[in-house]
């Protein structure tokens, strides 16, 4: 018995699963089995699979489509190891992976999920570096999903019966690891250990007017543990214009600091977030939003020193992030175009 299952479900991913499929068996760490579970694809996508000859890939194939939600269930139920590793079939994994993220795991026995960096590739490309330790996971998961391409300890399944929900499809990652956050921690390795393929047909871009939904109640479910005390008001406010609404003036900016505070002071009766990884999470955020309405009200087309002028003379200057106002400020002075 292997130490680490890689889950890995599939569904008309043939142009990709290949590469997929080979990354994985590229692994320095060599104490793994492959679980390929294919949800009915039509495009031949097992053909692909069987016919790479190695004896750590085991295929299960469905009788009938189960939805990407109940198939990664399926999966788990299969799985017998100390850890599993979830991997799509249409993206690429770095060597060390599962070195790095089983490391972990081992010399931590507080942490039961380990993530790492991961970069975007193919209709996007950028680098994307997640919060490190459990306290800042935890609180940016208020925000976004917080954990991409992990290990973690079948305990998880088998102890507190976690599954994933079908009702929260296509964000069912995202509130899996919600709930795997109220029994255990998480920690993100700093390095790119995957490559997250970008194409029109994948699972975010297809159905991301309903992502954006189903994401949506996941925030909610985080803000809960903020308790009792926080209205449908106060939740309106956070999903509505806190977390994606521009700001307007200095009224607006004024407004949305006082609400940070007022989540702030929420947490500290119930305590589920650490009030320091709270209070850091909300202030980057206001800073990143604040960034982001300077450029769209001051610097649509280009970067002009003009442009920069003005934005110091408004009463929203110098409130950014410190490394946010350098790039402002050395683009201007390149003329940069957005």
């Amino acid at each position: 018995m292997p130490k680490v299952t890689v889950l890995m479900p599939t569904y008309n991913v043939a142009p990709y699963v290949k590469e997929a499929v080979e990354s994985v068996l590229r692994q320095s760490y060599a104490d793994f089995e492959l679980l390929v579970i294919d949800d009915c694809s039509s495009d031949g996508t097992l053909d692909v699979v069987r016919t790479i000859d190695d004896s750590r890939i085991r295929i299960v194939k469905n009788e009938s489509n189960l939805g990407l939600a109940d198939n990664l269930n399926r999966g788990l139920g299969l799985i017998n190891t100390e850890y599993v590793a979830r991997m799509d079939g249409d993206d690429i994994a770095e060597p060390d992976w599962l070195e790095k993220e089983v490391a972990v795991l081992d010399n931590h026995p507080e942490i039961g999920i380990c993530g790492g960096g991961f970069e975007r590739f193919g209709a996007v490309s950028t680098v994307v570096r997640l919060p490190e330790q459990p306290d800042e996971i935890m609180a940016n998961m208020l925000f976004e999903c917080s954990i991409i391409v992990p290990t973690f300890r079948m305990s998880l399944y088998h102890d507190y019966g976690l599954r994933y929900r079908s009702d929260a499809f296509p964000a069912e990652d995202y509130r899996f690891w919600a709930d795997c956050l109220r029994v255990t921690k998480a920690y993100n390795v700093q390095d790119t250990l995957f490559h997250y393929r970008m194409h029109p047909k994948q699972i975010c871009t297809s159905l991301s007017n309903i992502q954006k939904g189903k994401v949506e109640e996941v925030r909610r479910y985080m803000l809960d543990l903020l308790g009792t005390h926080l209205t449908e008001e106060d939740n309106n406010y956070f999903l509505k214009i806190f977390i994606d609404g521009k700001i307007i003036d200095k009224y607006d900016w004024n407004q949305r600091k006082t609400f940070a505070r007022r989540l702030v002071a929420l947490n500290q009766d119930e305590h589920h977030f650490d009030e320091k990884a709270l209070r850091n999470c909300l202030h980057r955020h206001l800073k990143v939003q604040l960034y982001n309405t300077v450029l769209d009200q001051y610097f649509k087309k280009r970067y002009t020193l003009p442009a920069y002028f003005k934005y110091l003379s408004s009463g929203l200057a110098l409130r950014t992030l410190p490394r946010l106002e350098a790039k402002m400020l050395t683009k201007s002075l390149l003329g940069y175009k957005l």
